[in-house]
């Protein structure tokens, strides 16, 4: 395992020799690349892409991401963020950006400043009661047609650096059993393109379902077939299982493992249970890849500070964050099997947790509120966002 002063010395010399970087350049970006998987990796043009990702909800005060995700006229102050947010993450030299609740807007952006891929979130309600009831299925196919149809407004020339739909996140585990259990006899699926075995539940059929509607639009109104996942994490993981899906997702924090998983084993290479818990995923799909689509760490000041190497669920410093993303990039990228990349969570503290009155300032309670490696910093109604240490430690990481 990496030792902590040593890697406290090592952050803080990059901090200190990082300067802000000035404005970024337009850059070609190969839009024809085809995305496809093998075992390990997510291939552009048959060779290993290693994502280097970076969560984006463009949620600023006042205006919350479910919201503005359908908006066509956004203020031209909160576009004016959105296009600065986007031009940082190029400049930390992340190659993708996850998107959540992406307005029309964010592509634009993205396309304008060039050199970014994307994997866009299509955000199903996962505290649903039934996830196999016909309005609810109904209701998700329309918002899958809106978001594709969104992307493709942006892009008329049918060719987005798109590099995968997710479809769906997080699944609540009591969603998950309550559904499995109304519906014990849905155990197959099969659509115009995607079949499962015959030895599904009825959550796993739902997104089977969904992802076979979600191809067949794409595939019909813009002659493309982009690649789908699912992001699963550590408290659902052996409830919903999506191998009829292009790769595996997963969402993993290294301070959920000690607390859900106390006995999993250490990694191969970093000695770390979080890695130990990588491996684990990896292991039970050796024939897809595995993308971390979420790991990070919360600065929320009132919570006590746990340190490394697994670090706390709230109450780090700003120091703790940088090098506890650092050694979850070390874990990454040294596992037994190779994984195919990363997406930090998140670029900009998330204010609006619960709802609109709450986005205009930040809680200090609230764990939620303060994982980003950007802040943002209110002049009297004018928000503008500041870098943590973390954005620099992870600009240098990923040169």
């Amino acid at each position: 395992m990496r030792s902590y002063p040593r890697l406290l010395f090592f952050v803080l010399f990059l901090l200190l020799g990082c300067k802000k970087e000035g404005p970024v350049t337009t850059t070609p970006l190969d839009t024809a690349a085809l995305f496809s998987v093998d075992n390990n990796y997510i291939l552009k043009n048959n060779e290993p892409f290693l994502v280097k990702g970076m969560v984006y909800v463009p949620g600023y005060p006042g205006f919350l991401p479910w919201e503005i995700e359908s908006s066509l006229a956004l203020p031209a102050a909160v576009k004016a963020n959105i296009y600065r947010d986007i031009e940082n993450i190029k400049a930390m030299n992340a190659n993708t950006i996850r998107f959540w609740g992406a307005p029309q807007y964010c592509y634009e952006a993205l396309k304008d400043i060039g050199g970014l891929y994307f994997l866009t979130t299509i955000w199903i309600d996962g505290e649903a009661e039934d996830f196999q009831a016909p309005a609810f299925k109904e209701s998700t196919k329309n918002y899958i047609e809106e978001v594709v149809d969104r992307i493709y407004s942006v892009y008329p020339d049918k060719r987005p650096p798109l590099l995968a739909y997710i479809l769906g996140n997080e699944l609540s585990r009591s969603s998950i059993i309550a559904t499995d259990t109304k519906h014990p006899d849905l155990k197959h699926f099969k659509g115009n393109f995607i079949e499962t075995d015959t030895n599904r539940t009825a959550s796993e059929v739902f997104l089977a379902e969904m992802a076979d509607y979600l191809r067949s639009y794409e595939s019909e109104n813009y002659q493309q077939q982009n690649l789908i996942t699912y992001s699963n994490e550590i408290r659902t993981f052996n409830l919903i299982e999506t191998p009829f899906l292009d790769f595996i997702s997963n969402n993993a924090y290294s301070y959920a493992v000690p607390y859900y998983r106390p006995f999993t084993n250490l990694g191969s290479s970093s000695g770390t249970i979080f890695q130990g818990w990588l491996e684990q995923v990896k292991l039970k799909n050796l024939n897809k890849p595995l993308l971390i689509t979420e790991t990070g760490l919360s600065v929320s000041p009132n919570v006590n500070r746990v340190g490394p190497p697994n670090y706390g669920y709230g109450g780090n410093s700003a120091i703790d964050q940088g090098a506890g993303l650092l050694q979850n990039l070390n874990d990454i990228n040294t596992t037994g099997l190779p994984l195919a990349g990363v997406c930090i969570h998140e670029y900009l503290d998330a204010w609006w947790k619960f709802g609109y009155q709450d986005s205009f300032s930040q809680d200090p309670n609230d764990i939620e509120e303060w994982f980003g490696i950007a802040k943002i910093i209110d002049s009297n109604g004018v928000y503008n966002t500041e870098f943590r240490y973390s954005y620099y430690v992870l600009q240098n990481a990923w040169r």
